[in-house]
């Protein structure tokens, strides 16, 4: 119960972290947010109709002479980006917000807001960047730019135990109802390639996968990383073996468009990153404490 508590937890809300390591403060002003969220035109994040911001308010010299970065996310995604015991967002893309204020120089504020509110933050100027577990899709790139790739990971199925070869074809889930979130590339990817499946879209992740849990749904579609936290943490689920076809199988930082200012930091900051091993030991801390809050 209290894990299925905590699948339930989170309030969206904006976060301000200091720079250099301060304590997360409660940002009352959320209407960022709510602007972000109402310039979605869909249900999906991958069709807005933002406002475009203007560009010159957000380059590397912008935020330097503002003295804030603002980060727009959605923390219901462990190990990615979620809420420890105090309601710290915490995970990879925090880690890799928050070393990226520290070498600009300024302080980080996080914008945890809805999913299909991302895009449209940082495509209306609400946001700097969207770090969000956001994968390049052909939809979004019409509407903002991306960095090169920070994480590298497949799609997969989460299945009851005891059903993880029972699919060995995509037909095998032809009636089938598979849940996952609305607005996300696992939303596209079970649309396109599980038309005669029942798509169970909800709002975040965490509620995906309670159907399965409960035995509301016959499979839900997530990443690897994120359903192998899943599994630790929940006793009779698995992996289906079926593969998953995914032409965009990795997140990237999502930027508004024409900032080759910020693209060309950010991708420059994701290949120090990676090259001095600090992705990885992000990645590694952030699944260790998913896996000891018990929360994902």
């Amino acid at each position: 119960m209290k894990k299925i508590a905590a699948l339930l937890m989170g309030l969206t809300m904006a976060l301000s972290l200091a720079a250099c390591g301060g304590e997360p403060t409660v940002n009352s002003d959320v209407s960022l947010g709510t602007e972000a969220s109402s310039a979605v035109s869909s249900s999906t994040a991958d069709s807005t109709s933002a406002a475009q911001g203007n560009v010159a308010d957000h380059t590397v010299e912008a935020i330097q002479e503002r003295g804030k970065l603002i980060v727009a996310t959605e923390s219901q995604y462990a190990p990615f980006e979620f809420k420890d015991v105090e309601g710290n967002i915490v995970g990879l893309d925090p880690s890799i917000m928050q070393a990226l204020a520290d070498d600009l120089g300024v302080e980080l504020e996080i914008m945890d807001i809805a999913f299909d509110g991302v895009v449209p933050a940082v495509q209306s100027g609400a946001a700097d960047i969207a770090l969000a577990g956001l994968s390049a899709t052909e939809d979004r790139k019409q509407s903002i730019d991306f960095s090169d790739l920070y994480y590298e990971g497949g799609q997969v199925l989460l299945v009851p135990q005891g059903m993880e070869d029972a699919y060995t074809q995509i037909s095998d889930l032809d009636g089938k109802t598979i849940s996952t979130q609305k607005g996300t590339i696992q939303q596209t990817l079970l649309e396109e390639q599980f038309p005669n499946a029942t798509a169970n879209l909800l709002p975040q992740f965490p509620a995906a996968v309670m159907e399965l849990v409960a035995g509301n749904c016959d499979a839900v579609m997530i990443d690897a990383v994120s359903a192998e936290q899943y599994v630790k943490n929940y006793e009779g689920i698995g992996i289906s073996s079926l593969s998953i076809e995914a032409d965009e199988s990795g997140f990237c930082a999502g930027i508004m468009k024409g900032n080759t200012s910020l693209q060309e930091y950010l991708n420059e900051k994701i290949a120090e990153y990676k090259e001095n091993g600090k992705i990885s030991e992000w990645y590694v801390e952030a699944t260790e404490k998913a896996s000891e809050l018990g929360i994902e």
